[in-house]
């Protein structure tokens, strides 16, 4: 699959734009405000569990910049059309293209909670990958704990497939997680 990814897609309140280089000192104040926010979710957000510095947020922005030209995911930082500041982040970080199956993950700023942003730019990037590939089957897993990542995912036009329990891991117990699609074409494959 030789796809170009969009590296820019604009909603009615948003820019999300591919991480370039230089934006780490915007993306750490970003993740600062919200570390106690993502630091909930272990599982789905193991970045946000080890120390932040401005130098990691860069080289967070120049790896994904790397990844994102190379084809390899497709990142994306959400930014406020009106002011410009960095609300968060949402993007395809596994892509399978075998499978053709995209494995969407995403974070909210904690200041810009609430105001239905997250689901805008969730709903843009799934409605742009399922323009360019409409094979693609987009797959998310949400804790099923986190009642607010599985409205987005809802409000955003992915199915619930089914609840299960992922095995305990060394740093963390058993932990029960829902499974989402969202498919824009007849799909003969197996589900989350």
């Amino acid at each position: 699959m030789s796809t170009a990814w969009l590296d820019a897609i604009e909603t009615p309140r948003l820019w999300l734009r591919c991480p370039q280089p230089g934006e780490g000192d915007a993306l750490y104040s970003a993740v600062q405000e919200s570390l106690a926010a993502l630091r909930q979710w272990p599982d789905s957000l193991p970045w946000a569990q080890k120390p932040q510095t401005p130098e990691r947020a860069e080289d967070y922005c120049q790896s994904c910049f790397g990844a994102f030209v190379l084809g390899l995911s497709w990142p994306m930082l959400m930014h406020d059309k009106a002011t410009g500041r960095l609300l968060g982040s949402v993007g395809f970080h596994r892509i399978d293209t075998q499978l053709l199956e995209f494995e969407l993950g995403y974070w909210c700023r904690t200041s810009a909670h609430g105001r239905g942003l997250m689901s805008e730019a969730v709903t843009a990037l799934s409605d742009a990958a399922l323009k360019l590939v409409p094979a693609a089957r987009l797959v998310c897993r949400v804790d099923e704990r986190n009642a607010a990542s599985c409205r987005v995912v809802e409000k955003s036009h992915y199915r619930f497939v089914r609840s299960g329990m992922e095995s305990s891991q060394a740093d963390r117990p058993a932990l029960a997680v829902r499974f989402y699609e969202r498919l824009s074409v007849p799909h003969t494959g197996q589900s989350a």
